[in-house]
């Protein structure tokens, strides 16, 4: 019995062209031979000894069907053998022909990549609107994709078998930005990038999970920096915007938009926008909440029992319980006032001016400490991201949730686990990217084994006998004067 691989020259064929030539497996068993196709092509070049060459563009995926095949003739021949049958080259090639047609009736129903996709996104539509964008985003890059490359339709085999993912990537790292009369290439990120095929993973698991396709395909991330220190505001600077008030209606400035909103007796609420901004921002670094829970928080998804707010996360659907604090509590009064348990907290507004309007509040309140903030784009880092930046020139709303799990670290009074609890996250990994690590933070290491060799400080003792019982400190001071 033999198995090896060759290729019939008078089936070659052009592709792209290119001559190619098809592959078969040489089955071989008591003189007598049978060809069996895997359905794979290769140029003659790519072709050593009756092996594909590493060099072969696809090698990894070609290598993986040839293998394939070659495995399920195996089985055959160990099966036969062990029921003492003789796998003659007939009986092998019947079984495999069986195997097929079986195969074939468990096929999916085929559809189409696109009508999957649509099909995908309805199922999707409830879930939370950050999300959901993310989505739509993969879907328009996807069809501009297709649309630059005249001739393609994407389909599922192409993507899971084809050279889609370097092909996508080479038109991500070549996105063009109009810039007035110019026409700039800058490319994707490598970290939106990465999100870009972490959501088409997510969309070809759900069309395996409805057997639309057999089979899945794990993408190569690209290469990030990991930027140790996140933006936020630190506790000080959280004070400094909440006390703010020449935003506040009924005072004017530049640009000035007043905002309605509506007690439970229809009267009407007036915000100044940027004052309306300013509180929200203010809220989220007090309770941590994200963007998406913002619109859909209603005045009675608050529970303030025993100083705590309670409240349902949007993105996880899990209740989150936060202790309140001067600033949650000011502002959660100010926005509830007047208002049925039914209503919403803070009247509408668009993140896209929310970023730009914490912008130019964070700019004129002078939130001026240095951030660098570098980003990969292939294999460089983006030649404009090397500088350091103005940390208000990096606001927006997400930075609330992290000034407040950053602000709850420095306070040293609680272990992370516990913080999780208070910021809803469920995992440690997910927890650590919000976890920002500064020079002052690094420098307290050299506070190590500091106090062996200093005196405690008064400060320190009178703060531990403040923790002990008044009797026992008499009781110590009498025996000690006796």
């Amino acid at each position: 019995m033999g198995l090896s691989y060759t290729l019939v020259s008078k089936e070659k064929k052009k592709l792209e062209g290119k001559w190619v030539y098809p592959i078969y497996l040489k089955y071989s068993f008591g003189g007598k031979q049978k060809l069996i196709s895997t359905s794979q092509f290769v140029e003659k070049k790519y072709w050593d000894n009756g092996a594909l060459s590493n060099r072969m563009p696809n090698y990894t995926i070609i290598q993986k069907q040839l293998l394939s095949k070659r495995n399920s003739i195996d089985e055959i021949v160990k099966g036969l053998e062990e029921t003492n049958q003789i796998p003659t080259t007939t009986k092998v090639v019947e079984i495999l022909h069986n195997i097929k047609a079986i195969e074939i009736k468990k096929e999916p129903k085929q559809k189409g990549f696109w009508v999957c996709y649509r099909e995908f996104l309805i199922d999707k539509e409830d879930m939370h609107r950050g999300y959901t964008k993310t989505l739509y985003t993969l879907k328009l890059k996807l069809e501009d994709f297709q649309n630059k490359h005249k001739g393609l339709i994407m389909n599922f085999d192409y993507v899971l078998n084809g050279t889609f993912d370097s092909d996508f990537l080479k038109y991500c790292l070549r996105t063009e930005i109009k810039e007035k009369d110019a026409v700039k290439y800058v490319g994707l990120s490598n970290n939106y990038i990465n999100k870009l095929f972490a959501n088409l993973s997510i969309f070809l698991r759900w069309s395996k999970d409805r057997k639309y396709i057999n089979d899945v395909k794990k993408f190569k991330p690209q290469r990030i920096v990991k930027n140790d220190v996140l933006v936020y505001l630190n506790s000080k600077e959280v004070k400094k915007l909440f006390d703010y008030t020449k935003f506040d209606y009924p005072l004017t400035y530049d640009d000035c938009v007043v905002i309605e909103d509506y007690d439970k007796k229809g009267n009407l609420i007036y915000r100044n926008n940027l004052e309306l901004v300013k509180d929200i921002f203010t809220f989220q670094c007090a309770v941590g909440c994200r963007w998406g829970d913002i619109h859909s928080m209603k005045v009675g998804m608050f529970t303030i029992q025993t100083d705590y707010f309670i409240w349902m996360m949007e993105k996880t659907k899990s209740l989150v319980k936060v202790p309140r604090n001067p600033i949650s509590d000011k502002i959660f009064r100010k926005y509830s006032k007047g208002k049925s348990l039914e209503q919403f907290l803070f009247p509408k507004y668009s993140q896209q001016n929310f970023n730009s309007h914490l912008k130019e509040i964070g700019k004129l309140l002078k939130f001026n400490r240095l951030v660098k903030r570098e980003i990969m784009v292939g294999g460089k880092i983006r030649e404009e991201s090397k500088k350091d930046k103005q940390l208000w020139e990096f606001l927006s709303s997400h930075c609330g949730r992290r000034s407040f799990i950053k602000n709850l670290i420095d306070l040293q009074t609680m272990d992370n686990w516990s913080i999780m609890k208070l910021s809803g996250h469920s995992s440690l990994s997910s927890f650590q990217k919000y976890v920002s690590v500064n020079d002052t933070d690094i420098e307290k290491g050299g506070k190590l084994y500091s106090k062996e060799f200093s005196k405690q400080p008064k400060e320190e003792i009178f703060h531990q006998l403040d923790n002990l019982p008044i009797d026992v400190i008499l009781d110590y001071i009498k025996k000690n004067l006796e």
